[in-house]
């Protein structure tokens, strides 16, 4: 390859890789004239360093390599390898040198490419000063309190988010779904970040909430705007989070009925080799009763979920479902992202830690639910088993050994109850089983569809218990009992 072919190629490289190249520098001419390319990179990126160009003097340095590390006396930038023909590479590059700028000040002097609408060119979009105007203001009204059992509404001037995503700390991941929000394409409904602290491993559902900004973007002015709620994320004077904070605390009920709903339907399939055709499919009389109960919320998110489903390609059957965002209440718009991401693609999933006598509900790496627990020490097996099987009132009663509610662990003499032994959590008393206190079986077992799986394990869950001060619960009318059978799990 000659040397100006050889030039043309690191050329486009460069042009595939920094947006908005829209300047009078000689960039091939320049390379031209040295014969050492790494010391042309390196002089080049110092002219755009003094005009104040940072994101493509960073792009040069990168190429300079050890001449820039030989001047600098600091490690030389890196970039993504290979020749770029997409966007998403140099999008990642840039936002490690965009986003801290925003964290720093609140403001940002620089450009950033928004993804393009599918039928619209991509354009350079500017990133206004912390405070622009966003859907979700300070300045709207909260709305007043629903009583309890009732969906609760936007206020009329707030406009409902297509996104709310989770994030734990402004790090290099915190740093990174901020700007995911901010370079995916523009959209009419805000984006909002909030916070989404740690556990051990997993993502605390629970104590998720805390707004950190709102992300919005304007397609036909080409302004992408962040207005901050976090002061731990930005330099700056945030703005007031009570509107927000009133709408994710709105928001999060919503989702667990739709993780419930979309866990339900999943499961379904997996016992029945095809989708339920109706929401009594789900919620039927034992021994059909995959789902424990039904929201009024879930009737329009079924039929969405089933209009897609029923959109066969090939003749064959999805084997997958959708997450449901298009219908139902305001408030639960807005689908989880970046650290709660799982909760709209796996399904839930039972762990329970022998070590510490805990039972969590998670999906992914998201945990919904951590509760204490009651076991039996080497009586209780280790391993992966299924629930086969849900009853209420097991041997006619709600107080007795089995408590109010039970499930069966792969048609064994297993399972998962209640207890009249309260005092028995975290102890090591039952002939095998797992307890549970009342109020945690009763929330569990309206939670977790039929087919949920149950892993039995050493370790892996964290000491701290979750549960919210609500409880999930679901509205039933199906018959649940089951007087023809005299229960005998080990208890």
């Amino acid at each position: 390859m000659s040397k100006e072919s050889r030039i043309d190629e690191q050329i486009q490289h460069f042009y595939d890789n920094v947006p908005n190249v829209g300047d009078a520098l000689p960039l091939k001419e320049h390379l031209l004239k040295h014969e050492d390319s790494r010391m042309a990179w390196y002089l080049l990126g110092k002219e755009y360093e003094g005009k104040g160009d940072t994101a493509k003097a960073t792009y040069c340095f990168a190429q300079a390599g050890d001449i820039y590390e030989a001047f600098e006396s600091k490690p030389a930038p890196k970039l993504p390898e290979g020749k770029q023909k997409d966007k998403g590479s140099w999008r990642k590059w840039l936002l490690a040198i965009l986003i801290p700028l925003v964290l720093v000040g609140g403001a940002v002097i620089a450009i950033m490419e928004l993804a393009p609408d599918k039928d619209e060119p991509a354009g350079n979009v500017p990133v206004q000063e912390e405070g622009a105007s966003s859907p979700v203001t300070a300045e709207s009204p909260a709305a007043k309190p629903e009583p309890t059992g009732k969906t609760p509404s936007l206020p009329p001037d707030v406009i409902p988010p297509d996104q709310i995503a989770g994030a734990s700390e402004p790090s290099e991941r915190g740093n990174d779904v901020l700007g995911e929000l901010l370079t995916q394409k523009p959209s009419r409904q805000p984006r909002l970040l909030v916070s989404t602290p740690t556990l051990g491993k997993w993502g605390d559902w629970v104590k998720t909430g805390k707004p950190i900004a709102t992300a919005t973007s304007d397609r036909e002015s080409g302004t992408a705007g962040i207005q901050w709620f976090d002061p731990k994320w930005c330099d700056c004077k945030p703005e007031d989070s009570k509107s927000a904070q009133k709408l994710v605390q709105g928001w999060k009920p919503m989702q667990e009925q739709k993780i419930a709903l979309r866990s339900a339907m999943i499961r379904y399939r997996e016992k029945t080799g095809k989708w339920p055709a109706s929401p009594e499919t789900l919620a039927a009389d034992y021994p059909a009763n995959t789902m424990a109960g039904w929201t009024d919320n879930m009737t329009p998110w079924f039929e969405e979920l089933k209009a897609t489903l029923d959109n066969k390609k090939d003749g064959k059957i999805p084997k997958s479902v959708d997450w449901p965002d298009r219908t139902g209440p305001e408030i639960g718009h807005g689908t989880p992202s970046g650290d709660l991401a799982p909760l709209s693609s796996e399904p839930l999933e039972i762990i329970v830690d022998k070590s510490n006598h805990r039972l969590a509900v998670v999906s992914g790496n998201v945990m919904l639910r951590n509760y204490e627990v009651g076991l039996g020490g080497g009586k209780t097996p280790e391993g992966k088993f299924v629930i086969t099987e849900k009853v209420k009132d097991p041997n006619g009663s709600s107080t007795g050994a089995f408590g109010s509610r039970g499930m069966t662990l792969s048609d064994s003499r297993y399972g998962i109850h209640g207890t009249d032994e309260p005092e028995s959590m975290g102890k090591d008393e039952s002939l095998g089983c797992v307890r549970m206190k009342k109020e945690d079986i009763e929330e569990l077992y309206d939670l977790v569809p039929m087919g949920t799986p149950v892993t039995i394990t050493q370790g892996g869950l964290p000491d701290e218990l979750r549960a919210p001060p609500e409880r999930f619960r679901l509205k039933s009318t199906q018959n649940e009992t089951n007087p023809h059978k005299v229960y005998d799990w080990l208890g």
